[in-house]
């Protein structure tokens, strides 16, 4: 029996093989059964084939790819246990093509009937002609002259229905379980009559175990560099125990940088890609029916935000609103209660709780109680927050703010909207005087350099898998932070890093935003910190978060603005999310802060924070009910 292994990872990876001998029961005789492995050293377009055809087990060639540097790829393609009638060189898996300044490789196990070819035919002058006598060479060959004919230069641009039919195509002609890359995407589909196994999984960190085995290979991830490594492994039969999940006969699926780019099967495509009923926020009575159209409608949100306009603010505690149909009308109760081992005699605060008032978001009423009293004075900050300062200077064993704010939401961006005119890449481009005034949103955390770097190559993945296209890079980052990383209330402190959050996969909104920002930020992409409040109703599992302040960022777009990601949900901002204040990090736009210049000791804050969807109350108000 032949064994197919497929390896795509998010960043650049050292495997170490080993293959096992097979069972004497099934071989006798200990004949040859060859093996053969390809890879692209450090993203290259040409990739490495090695081949053994008359290997028993493990030989001096594997022991090679243990010791060797080059051996690093982000795409591993291997076909084990599946020597030809001829051992030969020509005639081993997997087989190679050149073609658009790139190396393409296919991995065959099935076999065809004796009548393929004149099923099949190249024509009388092919541009793809194999060396070797296997059915799995011709139809690579043949795959290769529709891939030409069609103009592609690449898999993906080929089209995934198209390349599936042509799979199928090829697949009514006998048995075919199939791995085919040309560098970027990993290509796998099952025989549409299941003759074979055929299974896949997505492991990411951190990672409990880094040893993986079934009865043909042992797969070792010890490499220190490796330890933070997301992966989709394609397998034959399963490798340890793993959540592994068999290929549908007839099933496509395709893997880049460690994720699942496409899937012709649409209902394990949304239980294995993650995409979560809280994704569809955009449109919440016609949510988006798969990952692609959930894309698409983010990305016209992005790039097209709502112009609507302005109220007048200088009606500062309470507007009467004018009501709007399309509008969400939200109701926000901030209590924050401290209290102290000794009584505090003198003290500053600072309270940054007032709502956002702009285009997109109107404060229609608002206010401030402090117990006890102070003396309190309001002003803007550098970052453009409506701050208040209060000095304490009675003496006090407990203090109470309550903020309370209605606001109204407008409507969100229409969904038909295209993307703007222009084509936003990365790397972005920005003129001396724009990163002079968006310095303070490009420095990264200060980390030691090897965590930077790191963090430097996982962002680069993610350019890397979405073609460099910015709004795709943006919102593939967002996505993957919201399916990878565990929401863990009391996993982080206030002094975690990004690069923690990064390792440990585990955190709370602040850590997000902070990772996202990082991210970004090492991506030339300005990007800030966003406080306020969230209303999950009925559309987020997590109505924790609407139980306290919530936390996503703001990235800086050209000609579009500044835009909100929230990864802890894979959204982007948006009628649920109230703004109320920004700044370079979470110090900048914390909702309290202070200094006890005398007493205190001890202190114990309690924090409540009620969201409430008051739009049917506002209508029944203006008589719109």
């Amino acid at each position: 029996m032949s064994y197919l292994l497929g390896l795509s990872f998010d960043l650049d990876a050292s495997p170490s093989l080993r293959l096992k001998a097979p069972p004497k029961d099934l071989y006798p005789n200990r004949q040859p059964f060859g093996w053969g492995i390809a890879w692209y050293p450090s993203g290259d377009n040409a990739a490495v084939v090695i081949k053994d055809p008359t290997s028993v087990e493990n030989s001096s060639m594997t022991q090679l790819l243990r010791d060797w540097k080059r051996f690093r790829s982000s795409v591993f393609l291997s076909h084990m246990r599946g020597a030809a009638k001829r051992r030969t060189q020509q005639d081993t898996h997997p087989f190679s093509q050149s073609y658009a300044r790139r190396t393409w490789l296919i991995a065959h196990t099935g076999d065809l009937t004796h009548d393929y070819q004149a099923r099949l035919p190249m024509g009388e002058d092919p541009e793809f002609e194999p060396i070797g006598r296997t059915d799995s060479e011709y139809i690579f060959c043949w795959l290769m002259g529709h891939i030409a004919r069609a103009g592609a230069r690449t898999l993906a641009d080929v089209g995934w229905p198209t390349l599936h039919g042509w799979l199928q195509t090829i697949n009514a002609q006998g048995t075919a379980n199939l791995m085919i890359t040309d560098g970027l995407d990993l290509v796998v589909y099952r025989d549409q009559s299941a003759y074979s196994e055929l299974h896949w999984t997505r492991i990411t960190p951190p990672h409990t175990q880094r040893r993986f085995e079934n009865e043909a290979l042992a797969l070792d991830l010890d490499d220190p560099m490796d330890q933070n490594l997301t992966m989709c492994v394609f397998s034959t039969t399963p490798l340890s125990d793993l959540r592994w999940q068999a290929l549908a006969p007839g099933q496509l699926m395709v893997a880049r940088r460690g994720n699942i780019q496409w899937n012709s099967h649409g209902e394990v495509a949304a239980t294995m890609a993650s995409v979560h009923e809280a994704d569809a926020w955009v449109a919440p009575h016609a949510p988006p029916e798969s990952a692609s159209a959930l894309a698409a409608v983010q990305r016209s949100a992005v790039a097209n935000p709502t112009h609507v306009a302005p109220t007048d603010p200088s009606h500062r505690h309470r507007v009467e609103p004018a009501f709007d149909p399309e509008a969400r009308y939200l109701r926000v109760i901030h209590d924050t209660h401290y209290t102290y081992k000794r009584p505090v005699e003198l003290s500053t605060h600072e309270l940054r709780l007032r709502p956002v008032h702009d285009h997109a978001q109107q404060v229609l009423e608002y206010s401030l109680q402090i117990t006890p009293e102070g003396t309190r004075s309001d002003f803007e900050d550098v970052f453009g927050n409506q701050a208040s300062r209060v000095d304490m200077e009675q003496p006090y064993s407990a203090m109470s703010v309550c903020s309370a704010a209605l606001v109204r939401l407008q409507t969100p961006v229409h969904l038909t909207h295209s993307f703007s005119s222009h084509h936003d890449t990365i790397p972005l481009v920005w003129m001396p005087w724009h990163r002079d005034m968006m310095h303070p949103y490009l420095l990264p955390a200060e980390l030691p350099v090897s965590q930077l770097r790191e963090l430097s190559d996982y962002a680069m993945s993610f350019v890397k898998r979405q073609d460099h296209d910015l709004i795709e890079t943006l919102l593939d980052i967002n996505q993957t932070i919201h399916r990878d990383y565990a929401y863990v209330p009391g996993s982080t402190n206030l002094e975690t890093t990004p690069w923690e959050v990064y390792v440990n996969r585990r955190g709370v909104c602040q850590d997000f935003a902070n990772l996202f920002i990082c991210l970004a930020r090492l991506l030339s992409i300005p990007a800030r910190y966003r406080v306020g409040y969230i209303y999950t109703g009925a559309h987020y599992a997590n109505t924790v978060q609407s139980e306290a302040s919530h936390a996503w960022v703001e990235l800086y777009l050209p000609l579009t603005g500044w835009r909100g990601f929230d990864p802890t949900n894979g959204c982007l901002a948006n009628q649920d999310h109230i703004r109320v204040a920004c700044g370079r990090n979470f110090r900048d736009a914390t909702p309290t802060s202070g200094t006890l210049y005398r007493g205190g000791g001890a202190e114990t804050m309690r924090v409540d924070v009620r969201v409430e969807d008051v739009t049917a109350e506002v209508r029944a108000r203006s008589g719109r009910g």
